[in-house]
């Protein structure tokens, strides 16, 4: 009898534990599966416009090589000369030669570029790379491009063809984009490898497979050897791109023997980028994540029906122990001891739990008030390291001086203005209110004393929408990174380095409105390993690199850890540091 009961004792107790733990095991676990799908779908997401991010790189070479040609009318001028074989002077032939010397380190240093071609209409000749001069057309074995650049209607496209580079060799598979002149009637072609391409695209996407295709439908470039899912699908991804108002395409998609979970996304040059991720990757996550649920859930369960037990032990050792006494009363024994088990220490242990709880909230309070406090010490430490303003009135002093001597303005003066200028831009309170627009005027100020001192050494681009500057923003943020670029990547070239600040407001992955920053530069680059490391200093501020840490320590403690500086490099080709920061409704 007494065991009959015990086991139903034990089962009810384990019914009333366990169940409520699977059924809310149950339920979260349905909910964390529908999150970790949504999780793989984002980071599908995210490896696209990394994908696209590796695309901007190429496509910014390929950009860079039309500013060089086309920025500066004296220099297409002298390339006109050149080709017509007349009216050849000794600066054309300077020029000329400079371009050569840019197209040859550029193959150099970037070994999936394969050659770099330059055409005007009505001239017999072209300048390319990769003969190193100027080849009548007729003496040249690739001449495919000229028919693409004939036919085309577009101010620049892609194209995948077969480049012929020699006569007597077989012809290499390469992207080849192009881009027309403004001021003549003519084109700038750049001929990626397709092999070298694939590689630097892929690099560190995570995606099982991708696709490069124009806004024709004509697929220009895949990830590996396409298995019939382009083909079987085209026409539904020409509807995609082609659709008004169309939403980007982020859906399981099935063609020959394939299924992906496809992000689609434009890319530039009316291109766009099919990023894809398998079903294997999406469903042994899942499946993993299932298991170790069940594992867990067994373990819980385990533990709950020792629980039960434990439970219904000890009301029966109490059952016990008061039939016990009631016998020894009925003998005329009493037992004036309590057994432990019967001791109730709850009120004692809750008093303490409060107790504890209340100490503890008040000193988080006071240790949230005391970091507080230091994080303001901290920026208002950073902002004013550089404080007398007797340096200010002194250069004004100069300024006068140089005036009076010089009875013009000079170069002297335009210098000490300008560093006047930032320097009363540095000396403001660091609570005084500063907008974008501010703070790239102050950027423009300390370009015009670089360009003093470095003269054609380096070519800074702005690239950003004219309603954003009257956005607020923290000060001294911008230069800081352009001189890093300036000292770090461009200074140790050979030639003339390019630095673009480029500032682009859209909303994140939460729909909320941010500015994104980026600083690229065509500089010296870094390996993976210097990144890391150089990274590793900023955010513990440890190391020589005061600007970037100042930096970086300022717009973690004002917007928090998701605006800290991000750092992507490739060695011979460039650094780009990039970091945002949220908007408010109010601001906008």
């Amino acid at each position: 009898m007494r065991r009959r009961n015990f086991i139903r004792q034990f089962l009810y107790y384990s019914c009333i534990i366990a169940f409520p733990i699977i059924f809310a095991f149950m339920i979260y676990g349905a909910f964390l599966i529908k999150e970790k799908q949504d999780e793989i779908e984002e980071d599908t997401r995210k490896s696209a416009y990394a994908l696209r991010d590796n695309y901007s790189l190429v496509l910014d070479t390929a950009e860079m090589q039309y500013d060089i040609l086309c920025s500066n009318p004296r220099l297409s001028i002298s390339l006109r000369h050149y080709l017509s074989h007349d009216k050849t002077n000794y600066l054309d032939s300077i020029l000329v030669n400079s371009i050569l010397s840019n197209f040859s380190s550029l193959t150099n240093n970037a070994s999936y570029i394969a050659s770099v071609y330059y055409y005007l209409e009505g001239y017999d000749s072209i300048l390319t790379s990769n003969m190193g001069s100027v080849v009548k057309l007729s003496q040249f074995s690739d001449l495919s491009w000229l028919d693409s650049y004939a036919a085309s209607q577009e101010k620049d496209w892609v194209e995948s063809r077969d480049m012929h580079q020699f006569s007597y060799a077989a012809p290499v598979h390469v992207i080849t984009f192009y881009r027309k002149l403004s001021m003549f009637k003519g084109v700038v072609a750049v001929n990626f490898y397709a092999d070298g391409l694939r590689q630097v695209l892929s690099a560190g996407s995570g995606l099982d497979q991708f696709f490069l295709m124009d806004k024709d439908g004509r697929l220009l470039l895949e990830g590996k050897e396409d298995d019939g899912f382009f083909e079987h699908n085209q026409a539904e991804f020409l509807s995609a791109i082609q659709m008004p108002g169309r939403e980007p395409v982020q859906k399981w998609i099935s063609g020959g023997s394939s299924r992906y979970y496809t992000h689609i996304i434009p890319a530039g040059y009316n291109t766009y980028l099919l990023a894809c991720i398998s079903p294997g990757s999406y469903y042994q996550t899942i499946f993993t994540l299932i298991f170790q649920m069940l594992l867990v859930l067994a373990a819980v369960i385990c533990i709950a029906l020792w629980i039960a037990y434990k439970i219904t032990r000890k009301n029966f050792r109490q059952i016990d122990h008061f039939i016990n006494v009631f016998s020894d009363a009925e003998r005329g024994i009493y037992n004036s001891e309590k057994p432990a088990f019967v001791e109730d220490e709850y009120d004692m242990i809750l008093n303490n739990i409060v107790q504890l709880f209340v100490n503890k909230s008040f000193l988080q309070n006071r240790l949230a008030l005391k970091e507080q406090q230091q994080k303001v010490a901290e920026m208002a430490a950073l902002q004013l390291q550089i404080s007398p303003h007797f340096l200010f009135n002194t250069l004004q002093t100069l300024d006068f001086k140089a005036l009076e001597y010089t009875g013009s303005p000079t170069a002297i003066n335009r210098i000490i203005e300008a560093l006047s200028d930032l320097l009363k831009y540095s000396l403001e309170k660091p609570t005084t209110s500063v907008t974008l627009g501010n703070e790239i005027d102050s950027l423009k100020k300390y370009d015009c004393i670089q360009r003093y001192r470095y003269e054609d050494k380096y070519i800074l681009y702005y690239e950003y929408d004219e309603a954003i500057c009257s956005l607020p923003f923290m000060r001294l943020i911008l230069q800081p990174l352009i001189e890093n670029s300036l000292y770090h990547g461009i200074k140790p070239l050979n030639g003339t380095g390019f630095i673009k600040l480029k500032i682009v407001q859209r909303k994140d992955a939460q729909k909320k409105d941010r500015l994104f920053f980026s600083i690229i530069d065509t500089g010296v680059g870094m390996t993976k390993g210097e990144v890391n490391a150089l990274l590793r200093k900023i955010r513990t501020a440890e190391g020589e690199n005061i600007g970037l840490i100042n930096v970086n320590s300022r717009l973690v403690m004002q917007y928090g850890e998701d605006s800290q500086l991000q750092i992507l490099s490739k060695k011979g080709m460039g650094t780009c540091i990039c970091f945002q920061i949220p908007i408010s409704s109010a601001d906008l």
